[in-house]
């Protein structure tokens, strides 16, 4: 089966030629010849050796994978005290040697260490068993080699970045949407902790490290922005905006919409300002994001 992915301008194709397991013997011989196509290894456990063309060598170990490219010859051999086991993928295709490269291998530097090496097992080994013949279950199988793929792009382009940090921007990113689809709820810190499985500790030190502001005070700005976007669009009145938005009490609304805002919500709703009432919210994300 064949799947193209367009990226920036670049069109990359690949036709999935099989999927394969293997754990070595210790006394299997080296593997020698000029590969017929492009050669995708993840290994699982143990190790073995690598000789490229030039005579250079290379010992890889668990969590490393490794691109033969096709018509480059390898000489490759399992370690014999601690021979290595690897799921493989068999690829053809156009423009493969780019999409590798986006993944970070080249003709020179064909091997890799993978960060939370668990996670792509659980991926190689869903992209084994769904290999077959049938269309339904190649078109699968292609989707977790997408899948594969997209992470290794992601570890590269993200680089110097402590995968850590990654982690904690995703997670903020989270909770922002969880709040944002629940703003017209009473959300208290200990809920949006649970239902995002933290402690509230924790979120409280979230928010005051990533947005450098507490969780209410994010809401009560959420909240305020729902508002000014009722008042730009709409003919409802202080008290229904103030409910619609998320405000029980109607001068708590009213203090914090001229905290946030410089204005009672009464002249904001006769001024209509012509702005973009969640332009923060986007400001804040992207910051998130970019780790500023």
């Amino acid at each position: 089966m064949t799947f193209s992915v367009d990226e920036f301008g670049e069109e990359y194709k690949f036709n999935i030629g099989k999927v394969g397991y293997e754990h070595c013997s210790p006394s299997k011989g080296p593997v020698s010849r000029v590969r017929p196509n492009y050669s995708w290894h993840f290994i699982l456990f143990g190790r073995g050796t690598i000789e490229t063309a030039d005579g250079r060598m290379f010992k890889l170990n668990r969590g490393e994978s490794f691109l033969l490219y096709q018509g480059e010859y390898y000489n490759y051999y399992p370690d014999q005290q601690d021979p290595w086991t690897y799921i493989w993928v068999e690829l053809t295709g156009g423009n493969l040697e780019a999409m590798f490269r986006q993944c970070g291998f080249t003709k020179e530097n064909f091997h890799k260490a993978l960060n939370e090496f668990d996670i792509y097992v659980e991926l190689l080994k869903s992209m084994k068993d769904s290999f077959d013949e049938s269309n339904v279950q190649q078109m699968r199988t292609c989707a977790y080699l997408i899948l594969i793929m997209s992470r290794c792009i992601e570890e590269e382009r993200e680089g110097w970045v402590d995968l850590r940090v990654i982690r904690k921007r995703r997670q903020v990113r989270d909770i922002l949407i969880y709040m944002s689809n629940n703003f017209n709820l009473p959300l208290t810190n200990e809920e949006i902790a649970a239902e995002n499985g933290l402690a509230v500790r924790t979120l409280t030190a979230l928010f005051a490290e990533t947005l450098h502001m507490t969780p209410v005070q994010y809401m009560n700005a959420y909240r305020i922005s729902v508002a000014c976007e009722r008042f730009q669009t709409t003919s409802m009145t202080v008290a229904e905006v103030a409910k619609w938005s998320g405000f029980d009490d109607v001068k708590y609304f009213s203090r914090v919409f001229r905290k946030e805002k410089g204005m009672s919500p009464q002249e904001y709703k006769k001024k209509k300002p012509n702005e973009d009432a969640f332009a923060w919210v986007k400001q804040k994300e992207a910051e998130i994001m970019e780790g500023k």
